[in-house]
């Protein structure tokens, strides 16, 4: 019988061929982390566009006083995973979506954004009836004269006697990523008279204050809410 003679060249590539088949290293994927730790730190770079008036992560802006000397706040936003990102990314269109259209309607006073660095105040259509401005101090004194929880549930108009000008505060109470209300200023012949929109990100940021100017001929305030978007509470109250 003959015997195959194999090259040397070819038996030493068979040779190496077979043990690296025997000894393949795979590498791990990195481990994703849990998307409320990755959607708190997206959440610190939310920002308003003042021509839109749309919420958009700003990769630029400083979180704490050191980053304007080492940027940790940036190298943590550059691991946030694609994943966890873009569901945060969805979440926050689904609201500019909602924005947009109120926008475009050209039916709200005013829109109020809040963020973790500031709330914002954009101004809508103008009427005679209300105006809004942003009060510079948080207001914690005055005379009580209405309160009222928006809810997901239809809350019935609260209606109180109310001065030509009036402080009215704010805060958000959401377990979600995002919010949206409405609030309706009115009269009994005209309880949509007004409209605001209360929108943010979730954030650990108090109540804040805004003077609402009653231009109306009636004394009496007529005030009702709706949960647009997101699953917790709005508390509003009204002082003189």
């Amino acid at each position: 019988m003959k015997k195959i003679l194999l090259p040397l060249s070819v038996f030493g590539s068979m040779l190496l061929s077979a043990c690296s088949d025997d000894n393949t290293v795979f590498n791990e994927p990195s481990p994703i982390r849990a998307y409320e730790t990755d959607a708190e730190i997206l959440a610190q770079f939310v920002d308003v566009d003042n021509a839109t008036g749309a919420f958009f992560i700003n990769p630029d802006k400083k979180i704490t006083a050191s980053d304007y000397v080492v940027n940790r706040s940036r190298e943590e936003l550059m691991m946030v995973s694609t994943i966890n990102r873009d569901k945060f990314t969805r979440d926050m269109e689904a609201v500019n979506g909602m924005l947009r259209a109120v926008k475009q309607s050209g039916n709200s006073t005013a829109i109020i954004y809040s963020t973790y660095s500031s709330d914002k105040l954009i101004e809508g259509r103008i009427t005679d009836t209300y105006g809004v401005t942003r009060s510079a101090t948080r207001s914690i004194n005055g005379n009580t004269l209405a309160q009222m929880v928006v809810t997901s549930d239809r809350d019935d108009a609260r209606q109180f006697y109310a001065p030509r000008y009036v402080t009215m505060n704010v805060s958000a109470n959401s377990s979600s990523r995002f919010y949206l209300y409405q609030l309706s200023l009115g009269d009994t012949s005209n309880p949509d008279a007004g409209i605001l929109i209360v929108a943010g990100v979730n954030t650990p940021q108090p109540c804040h204050s805004y003077i609402i100017s009653n231009n109306g001929n009636s004394d009496w305030l007529s005030v009702k809410g709706m949960n647009l978007v997101g699953d917790g509470t709005l508390s509003v109250s009204f002082s003189q």
